[in-house]
Order: C-alpha cells, then structure tokens, then sequence
C-alpha cells in the first residue's frame, strides 16, 4: 500500500469527521470557496478549485442520508467543469467538481443536467452551476442538479480531448476508466487525455490511491520510474490506452 497517500486520505476523512455534525444542522448547503483563478481566460493552466465545505456537504449528501433533506434546495456550485461518457446508459453526464485542499487526496463531484439552451463551456473551464437539486432514478449517485445554469467564470482554452479525463477528478476520472475498460466497444479510437502513476511498463493506475483501478497501455518511448505521476494522450483501443504522449506531472 502507499503508505503516505493513505494517512493523507484518513485526515481527510478525519477532517470531514470533525464537521459532519455541524454542516448537517446548517439547513442549507454552503457556496464554495474562491478558487484560485484571475477569473481570465486560460491559456492552458486549468482552474482548480478548493473547499471543505463543499466535500464535508457532499460526504453527508451521499453517505450520510442528508441528501433527502436539501431535496429539492436551490443549489450554487463552483467548480470545474467536465463531461464523463456513459456507456452503461448511452449518455454523457455533466459534473462540477473540486478538491477538499490542496493534497488533492479528497474531491467532490455534482452532477448536473443544463437547461434546455444553455451552452457547454470548453471542458475544464472553472464554471458556476446553479439549479435545483433533487433525487432523480436516472442521477448516477441519485442526485442531480436539475435545470442548470451555467456561467463560465475561467473559460479552459488548453489542449482538450473527446474523453479529457485531465479535466476530471480523481473519482470521475475512475469511473470513466471503468467505462473504458469494461465497455471497450463503446470506445473505440476515441482520443483522451490522462493522468495516473506508473505501476509497470504497461500499466497505468489511479494518480493516488492504490488498489483502485489499473488500465493496461503502451508506449514507444522511454518510460519513467514506477510511481511516477504522469499525463498521458492517445487513443483508447480494445479497454486499453494506446499512449502517443507521455510527460511526468
């Protein structure tokens, strides 16, 4: 096991511990935090954004039965923007997401379905969603955020791909990998980007937890040592990653 990445994720559990109670009596779901953007267009740095608040709440929406009482709440969210395939259900799913801190151990996700009109910002661009959160069969985690409007508030106008798994967290990130690998058909020659640590000379794994997920892949070039944090682009082939790029984080 990585013993460093799992003590950070205990504080982060820790941490979130210590203020379950008191967000769960607050009544109503908190704004994030400022990310740390100019609020400028990008010319290639993605927007992060940071805020405890917001995964403390997300903990309790989705692990600890709050999610029925803000039922139906107005919600505003601040995040990053990115855009998962699901082949499971033919459809591509809407998130805005962020970290806990700055360890990036922890992150948080919403999902989010645009009101009829509204238009995509770029992938990874730091976006403001605002609509009404309710409990929908058709949610992924059974939540979403109903008649979103979105305002761009960084628009990303970096390097992009049809699967730009860079532009997601760690957890969504996950899941698309899981969709790749276990749907191979659906993804096809599909251009991606993303990140994750060297396990072996043909396998990448999650960027930070072990034991989560690992996708097999292939690579012309010199390879770095096991562990080490890459970013990867290619094209996905048979549930595996055909690697054209590669660069250490």
């Amino acid at each position: 096991m990585n013993v460093k990445r799992v003590k950070t994720f205990l504080l982060c559990l820790l941490s979130a511990a210590m203020l379950i109670s008191c967000t769960a009596c607050g009544g109503s779901p908190s704004k994030n935090e400022a990310a740390e953007s100019t609020g400028e267009e990008s010319s290639g740095t993605r927007p992060e954004q940071f805020s405890q608040d917001e995964y403390v709440l997300y903990q309790n929406v989705f692990y600890q039965d709050y999610g029925k009482e803000v039922d139906g709440t107005e919600f505003e969210k601040k995040g990053v923007f990115a855009s998962v395939y699901d082949a499971y259900n033919n459809r591509d799913r809407y998130y805005v997401w962020g970290y806990y801190d700055q360890t990036r151990c922890c992150d948080w996700q919403w999902e989010f379905v645009p009101a009829e009109g509204e238009t995509l910002p770029p992938t990874g661009s730091l976006v403001t969603v605002t609509g009404t959160f309710v409990s929908d069969a058709n949610a992924l985690d059974g939540y979403w955020i109903k008649d979103a409007r979105i305002k761009t508030e960084t628009a990303f106008s970096g390097q992009s791909a049809e699967l730009d798994m860079l532009s997601m967290s760690c957890t969504l990130e996950r899941v698309q990998m899981y969709n790749i690998m276990n749907l191979p058909d659906s993804f096809v020659n599909k251009e991606f980007l993303a990140y994750g640590r060297i396990a072996s000379m043909n396998t990448l794994e999650d960027p930070y937890y072990d034991d989560s997920w690992e996708i097999g892949f292939t690579w012309d070039g010199e390879l770095p040592a096991i562990g080490t944090l890459v970013a990867v682009s290619g094209t996905t082939k048979d549930g595996t990653l055909i690697v054209s790029s590669l660069n250490k984080m």
